[in-house]
């Protein structure tokens, strides 16, 4: 693929872009290089499962742009960027987890038929108490620490963390892919990294051409200004939450008990409740 000069470089981790580089079987060799920089055992194929995008999917407050594939041994993987805060990641995580555990098993079913099913979320937050920007879950015996299972596989990788690192490993295949996914590599970097690693060369031609699509930049830029409007709905009800428990506390201070303050703030008496609970922890 030949590489464009002069358009704007789009930001890899923006979900869209991000599905456009790994998310097509044309190009699966992409995926499975940056697959194989993160799970313990080597995928060798693999089959995406490709979805076509709409204009409904870039901008619906539910609409997730993962990428979802299967392994020549049968193994199900799902892979979404996930940029902002939403409090829930963890509940989010094995709520779709399971959906993809559980997809097209029938009624009926030899339960030995279900696959090893992996999530891989890539975050533009920090989440875990954890030092290590990559973190990997299974289900593990709480005193003897055996591994039950290892149908459940869950990765995390922070890439805040990740960031903080001073001396990026070049010799880390994982370590050069999020140098390449960073909207801001320098040119330099971003050279040794493409004449170090075939497959990052390949993927960089690849959003290159992405770049200069008018088109895909269209489409872009319709999901770049969900993702901008979700972050302020976000922000903004962080902060009402933020000033509804200090009003909380003055009122509490003052002696005054849950129902009269949810009388006076105009909200439920669950949700005052609930909000002292969260205090009292």
């Amino acid at each position: 693929m030949e590489q464009f000069v002069g358009a704007k470089r789009l930001k890899p981790l923006n979900d869209f872009i991000f599905k456009k580089i790994f998310g097509e079987n044309t190009d699966k060799d992409l995926l499975i290089g940056f697959l194989n920089s993160i799970v313990s055992f080597r995928i060798e194929d693999i089959e995406v499962r490709e979805e076509k995008l709409t204009k409904e999917s870039l901008v619906e407050k539910q609409g997730i742009l993962d990428i979802k594939a299967i392994t020549s041994k049968k193994e199900k993987i799902n892979v979404e960027v996930q940029l902002l805060n939403q409090y829930n990641m963890v509940h989010r995580t094995l709520f779709y987890w399971s959906k993809l555990y559980t997809e097209n098993f029938k009624s009926g079913q030899n339960f030995k038929e279900l696959s090893k099913t992996i999530t891989i979320n890539l975050l533009g937050f920090e989440m875990l108490e954890l030092e290590s920007y990559r973190s990997t879950f299974h289900l593990y015996e709480d005193t003897e620490k055996c591994m039950l299972t290892d149908l459940l596989e869950i990765h995390f990788i922070e890439l805040p963390k990740f960031d903080k690192i001073e001396n990026k490993d070049y010799s880390n295949p994982l370590h050069r892919w999020l140098l390449f996914l960073k909207e801001d590599v320098p040119t330099e970097e971003l050279e040794v990294l493409r004449g170090m690693d075939g497959l990052i060369n390949k993927a960089d031609n690849k959003l290159n051409y992405l770049s200069a699509d008018d088109e895909v930049k269209r489409e872009y830029e319709l999901r770049e200004k969900h993702l901008s409007d979700e972050k302020t709905r976000i922000e903004g009800a962080k902060e009402e939450s933020e000033n509804l428990t200090i009003s909380i506390i003055k009122l509490l201070n003052k002696g005054m008990d849950i129902e009269k303050i949810a009388k006076t703030l105009s909200v439920s008496v669950e949700k005052v409740s609930n909000i002292i609970n969260k205090l009292n922890d």
